[in-house]
């Protein structure tokens, strides 16, 4: 016996809905298909922001050591308080240099990752 589809299945748009945008093929509905998609490019739009900013903060860890490491090279600032501030130093070119490895390695795990997860697809 066939079922008959009641109006209260359909899930129509409203005038002017934010929703509107997830409706591709234009008929006023938006299916689960439909949804699903939009959900989709929301995440890899999301996903792509995320790497950028990961990228920004490593790049900026690189060029704030180079800058700093240049600056402490001017005669600015005397040996005797170049000493006095080393331990304070070191901790900084540690910290920025784990957040450029960190970035290297997750870049690396991800992209084998990847490429195990497409390999074994193809099987």
């Amino acid at each position: 016996m066939a079922t008959k589809k009641s109006n209260v299945d359909k899930k129509s748009l409203q005038k002017n809905s934010k929703y509107a945008e997830y409706d591709l093929d234009g008929d006023g509905e938006v299916s689960d298909e439909e949804m699903t998609k939009a959900q989709s490019l929301i995440d890899i739009e999301n996903k792509d922001k995320k790497e950028d900013q990961l990228r920004q903060m490593a790049w900026l860890s690189m060029i704030s050591m180079m800058v700093f490491t240049a600056f402490l090279f001017l005669p600015l600032i005397g040996i005797d308080r170049l000493n006095a501030l080393a331990p304070l130093l070191q901790m900084f070119y540690v910290a920025q240099a784990g957040v450029v490895a960190t970035f290297f390695g997750a870049n690396a795990y991800m992209t084998s990752t990847s490429t195990t997860n497409n390999t074994s697809a193809k099987k």
